[in-house]
C-alpha cells in the first residue's frame, strides 16, 4: 500500500522531499517557472525552487528582499528609479512562479506611483516598461494606458502605442487599435520603424479576417483634442468607478499615502503573506486605487 502511495507522488514533490541538490532544478521544474524575456540566473532560480521546503533558505530570500527594499530608501544618487529596477529584477528571479506572495505587483504599483509626476522619468523607457509590466499583471489594462496618455508618460516611445494597440486588438476593438497606431506615428514615437512595422502587421491581420468584427460605435475610443485615447461607455464607467473608489474609505491594511511612495511604507517588509495577497488582489482589480484623484483621466 505504501509503495502505491509513493508512486502517486509527482516528480517535483519527490525531488523536494528528497532534498537532492542536482544544480539543475530549473530544468526539472521549468514548467512552473514564469518565463522572462531576458532569461534567468540559474543559481538564483535553483535556490528559489529549493526554498519551497527549506525554511532557512526561504528566510534568506525574504531577508534579501527586505535588504533591497531598504536600499531604495537609502539611495542618494541621481537615478532613484535604479534601486527599484534592481529590486524588481531580483524578485522576478527569486520568486520564479510569480504569484501574489512574491510582492512583485505591490512593488510595481509603488514604483510607478512614486514617479508618475516626475519630469525626470516621463520619457524614460525603463519607467514605461515598469508600467507595462504592471499592466500585464492587472485585469483592466485600459485604465492604465489611459492614465499614461493623460499624464504624458511614455508618449515618445513606440512600445507604449504597440502595447496599447495590441491589447485593443485582442479585445476586438480594431478601430481603436488602428487609431492608437496612427496616434503614435503622428507623434513620431521612437523607434518609428518598429512602430510602423507593428502597424503593417496589424493591417495584414485586419485584412485576413474573413468577417470584420468590431465594437459598437458607442464604445469606440475617439482621439480627443489633446490626443488622449479614452473609450466611452464601459471604459468611462470604469474610470468613474476608480475615482469613486479613491474617494471612499480604503479598507486595505496596506493603503499608502497618495502623494508619493517611500519604500519605508512597503508593508511587504512585515512578510505578512495574507495582507500581501489581499493588496495584490485589490491592485489587480483596480490598479490606480492608491493614486491621487487629480492624476486620474477625466
Amino acid at each position: 500500500m505504501a509503495e502505491c502511495e509513493i508512486q502517486k507522488i509527482d516528480p517535483e514533490t519527490e525531488f523536494l522531499l528528497s532534498k537532492t541538490e542536482t544544480g539543475n532544478e530549473w530544468e526539472t521544474f521549468k514548467e512552473n517557472v514564469r518565463p522572462l524575456k531576458r532569461g534567468r540566473n540559474v543559481n538564483i532560480l535553483n535556490n528559489a525552487l529549493k526554498s519551497h521546503t527549506d525554511n532557512h533558505l526561504k528566510k534568506s530570500l525574504l531577508n534579501q528582499r527586505r535588504k533591497l527594499i531598504e536600499e531604495i530608501d537609502d539611495y542618494k544618487g541621481e537615478d532613484p528609479l535604479l534601486p527599484w529596477l534592481e529590486c524588481m529584477k531580483w524578485v522576478q528571479e527569486a520568486f520564479p512562479p510569480g504569484g501574489d506572495s512574491s510582492g512583485l505587483v505591490v512593488i510595481y504599483e509603488q514604483c510607478v506611483r512614486a514617479f508618475w509626476h516626475s519630469e525626470q522619468y516621463k520619457d524614460d523607457l525603463r519607467y514605461l516598461k515598469v508600467w507595462l509590466e504592471y499592466a500585464d499583471n492587472c485585469f483592466d489594462k485600459e485604465v492604465i494606458y489611459a492614465f499614461l496618455d493623460a499624464n504624458g508618460i511614455g508618449k515618445t516611445h513606440s512600445d507604449f502605442y504597440i502595447s496599447y494597440a495590441l491589447h485593443l486588438e485582442v479585445k476586438n476593438k480594431f478601430k481603436a487599435a488602428h487609431q492608437t497606431f496612427e496616434l503614435g506615428i503622428s507623434r513620431n514615437a521612437q523607434p518609428i520603424e518598429k512602430l510602423k512595422a507593428a502597424y503593417r502587421k496589424f493591417l495584414v491581420r485586419s485584412m485576413s479576417r474573413t468577417k470584420p468584427v468590431d465594437e459598437p460605435m458607442d464604445k469606440q475610443a475617439p482621439v480627443r483634442s489633446f490626443g488622449t485615447l479614452l473609450a466611452k461607455g464601459e471604459n468611462g464607467a470604469r474610470l468613474a468607478s476608480l475615482k469613486s473608489d479613491h474617494s471612499s474609505k480604503n479598507d486595505s491594511s496596506l493603503n499608502l499615502k497618495a502623494e508619493g511612495c517611500k519604500s519605508s511604507s512597503l508593508k511587504i517588509r512585515q512578510e505578512d503573506e495574507k495582507d500581501l495577497k489581499r493588496e495584490t488582489e485589490l491592485l489587480r482589480k483596480n490598479p490606480l486605487r492608491n493614486f491621487p484623484h487629480c492624476s486620474l483621466p477625466r
